[in-house]
């Protein structure tokens, strides 16, 4: 029995773009949305009708403007910035030995700087990493990278994080990030 149910469209109006519709018999109750080109994706569970999709994707749609506000400012903050990212660090680094099914920018993730499931190979990038040096955020996703062959932190998995060559210098610079974050009296920060 196949997942995935065809995908549905909202066409664009004066208030939003296009909306793709994927519903999936997978996702029981959560809906989420993201940008993907020029259009807005909705992930929704099978059993979401037309009209509420399109009463979520209101809901959602000032997250989703904010969002693409900041990727004309810095196109750092794109999902495909972390892409090529990811393909060059896979190079260079790994052998091209992996690359990530999806990577992509998140804003609810508050305790790690990245996370990665294996089993997907999908990678999640914090936000907090938006204004850190490239160094920083390529450490973070080489680091991701590494998961996709090694899941734990064992042994084979910190020879593989030590070929990137700044581990160290990014690994201080977060733990300062975490530290002023502590200082200012916010929650801590992320850990990789």
């Amino acid at each position: 029995m196949p997942t995935e149910s065809p995908r549905e469209w909202l066409p664009a109006d004066a208030s939003r773009p296009d909306v793709e519709i994927r519903r999936s018999a997978r996702r029981q109750k959560t809906i989420a949305a993201r940008w993907e080109g020029d259009h807005i994706v909705l992930l929704a569970p099978r059993s979401l009708s037309r009209k509420l999709a399109a009463e979520y994707v209101h809901r959602l749609l000032p997250r989703l403007m904010a969002e693409a506000r900041n990727a004309e400012k810095d196109p750092r903050r794109t999902d495909a910035h972390l892409a090529d990212r990811a393909a060059e660090l896979s190079a260079r680094y790994l052998n091209r030995r992996v690359g990530p099914t999806r990577i992509r920018w998140v804003t609810n993730q508050n305790t790690r700087w990245g996370s990665t499931t294996p089993s997907t190979g999908s990678i999640r990038i914090s936000h907090h990493l938006w204004g850190a040096p490239e160094y920083v955020l390529d450490y973070v996703i080489h680091h991701e990278l590494c998961h996709l062959i090694e899941p734990s932190h064992d042994a084979r998995f910190k020879r593989l994080e030590a070929l990137y060559p700044h581990v160290d210098r990014a690994k201080t610079f977060l733990d300062g990030m975490i530290f002023e974050r502590s200082r200012t009296e916010r929650p801590a920060g992320p850990s990789a």
